[in-house]
């Protein structure tokens, strides 16, 4: 519930702002019919905004306004004015009104929208007000060359406005005055200061102390001193006349309380960057652990890859050197048995003997062909290709065009696995009659491309599957290898793997 209270003599408008609540049941409104009356009630309630008619027969509402600012009541204010009270609605928004309406504007009726605007706006700035003795008395410093000034200023600050710390003196004669560290929080330049001194002034004030609230108490209205001092930094400019000190009062409390929020405001700032900092900081650090661990999940792929294929290669060296070598030597024994004596038996103990040959053959080829490591990837490719169109009946249109130096062993080894593996996939899942494979190296890559026009399937179904031995394997060896791997696949149209390996100085045989 948002408590309202209204302070209006008139009952007429009273009447008519109340039903302009009528519509808004979540708003308490409380209207009294004088100044008095509302201070009484602010004191003994707790309310969340005032609406302050102007003038008022006991107690007008500058009046009131001013004694909430001796009390540093941080309640918003916004005021009713009437036609013709211009100058006093100006007046009232230098003592710190949140804002200003005029009770014959269309825009009164308005009225439930300005003041739900207006809490908002005042709910996210902090209270920033000196408020008693838990913040010290704000430090004024009052500057003119009468004598008799500075002794009627001091003497109306003192006594209607103590909760300032007022110093009345002469303008500083050391051209450095502004430029030492000044002892306080705001400086007001008084009437009896020349145009061209005080300009001067201001201009070295604002040079060296940028946020220190500074104001003009004028001496006979200069439209243009008052422009040329705004453009120098200047709070306000304060005509010299009845009530002027009542509105620099006033007009000090606003410069005050702007200049803490663009302290605190600045002072956010400098926490937001710093905290910025540490984040960055933060991120950074936790990206290079990040990029560390991946390089040390990448190193360890490799060296399992590389060991691996060390073990193929010795169980390949062990079936074609021992296993290969002992089943040849058996079918010569049973070759000179079988011309002794021709029976059935050993025809068809040969049989299993060249049977099992055929297979440790087969399984060498598949373990590591001695070919690729002998002669290299093309002739390594011709074999397997046209050993795999005799065993699975696969049509395969081979297309290479590979530098007359070899390739290094790394590089030719992972050329020749995707291959391999891409056919093994072809043959087992795609139900594809025939196949292309293309191997083009050019000046800076290695292309390796296989493609079917088979039943196709979901891609990235396929490579979620985190099987070392189906396409993710064959994707993550690529990457290890320094390639990119690319999978393209259509359900009902086919599959296209390309792999492409830069070819590096390191990626050349020596």
């Amino acid at each position: 519930m948002t408590r309202v209270l209204y302070a209006e003599d008139d009952p007429q408008v009273a009447d008519i702002v109340r039903l302009y609540f009528l519509p808004h049941p979540t708003t308490e409104l409380t209207v009294v019919p004088g100044g008095r009356a509302c201070l009484a009630e602010l004191s003994a309630g707790n309310y969340d905004l005032v609406l302050l008619d102007l003038a008022m027969p006991d107690l007008d509402g500058l009046s009131v306004l001013a004694e909430l600012s001796a009390r540093s009541d941080p309640t918003p204010v916004i005021m009713v004015s009437g036609q013709g009270q211009a100058e006093l609605a100006v007046r009232a928004l230098r003592a710190g009104a949140a804002d200003c309406i005029d009770k014959n504007s269309p825009n009164f009726s308005r009225l439930p929208e300005i003041i739900a605007h207006t809490l908002h706006r005042h709910r996210r700035l902090p209270q920033l007000l000196p408020s008693g003795s838990a913040t010290k008395p704000p430090r004024v410093l009052f500057i003119d060359s009468d004598r008799a000034e500075l002794t009627a200023a001091a003497r109306f600050f003192a006594s209607h406005a103590p909760r300032f710390q007022f110093t009345a003196d002469t303008p500083p004669t050391q051209e450095p005055f502004f430029s030492n560290e000044l002892p306080y929080d705001a400086v007001v330049f008084g009437p009896h200061i020349a145009p061209t001194p005080l300009l001067d002034a201001l201009r070295s004030l604002r040079s060296h102390h940028e946020d220190l609230p500074a104001l003009v108490l004028g001496g006979p209205v200069s439209t243009e001193s008052a422009i040329a001092a705004f453009k120098l930094g200047a709070h306000d400019f304060i005509a010299q006349g009845p009530g002027c000190y009542t509105d620099l009062v006033f007009s000090l409390t606003s410069a005050l309380k702007h200049s803490a929020t663009a302290r605190l405001a600045a002072q956010l700032n400098d926490e937001l960057a710093t905290l910025s900092r540490t984040l960055a900081a933060q991120v950074a650090a936790r990206t290079s652990d990040l990029a560390a661990e991946a390089a040390r999940s990448r190193a360890l792929s490799a060296r399992l890859l590389r060991v691996q294929e060390d073990e193929r290669h010795s169980l390949a060296h062990e079936l074609h050197d021992q296993v290969g070598q002992l089943l040849t030597g058996l079918r010569f024994q049973i070759e000179a048995a079988r011309a002794q004596n021709s029976g059935a038996p050993i025809t068809e103990a040969l049989q299993i003997t060249d049977d099992l040959l055929a297979t440790v053959r087969s399984l060498t080829l598949q373990l590591r062909p001695r070919l690729l490591d002998d002669l290299g990837l093309r002739p390594a490719l011709e074999s397997h290709i046209e050993n795999f169109r005799r065993q699975t009946g696969l049509t395969i249109d081979l297309e290479l065009s590979l530098p007359t130096a070899r390739l290094s062993s790394e590089l030719e080894l992972a050329a020749y696995r995707v291959v391999q593996e891409a056919l093994t996939n072809i043959v087992r899942h795609s139900g594809a009659q025939a196949a292309q494979i293309t191997l083009i190296a050019g000046d800076t890559a290695l292309h390796v491309e296989i493609s079917d026009r088979g039943r196709g399937f979901d891609t990235a179904e396929a490579l979620a599957r985190r099987n070392s031995l189906g396409l993710a394997g064959l994707a993550e060896r690529v990457e290890l290898a320094g390639g990119r791997f690319e999978l393209v696949s259509t359900i009902g149209q086919g599959t296209r793997l390309h792999a492409e390996f830069p070819l590096t100085a390191v990626a050349l045989a020596s």
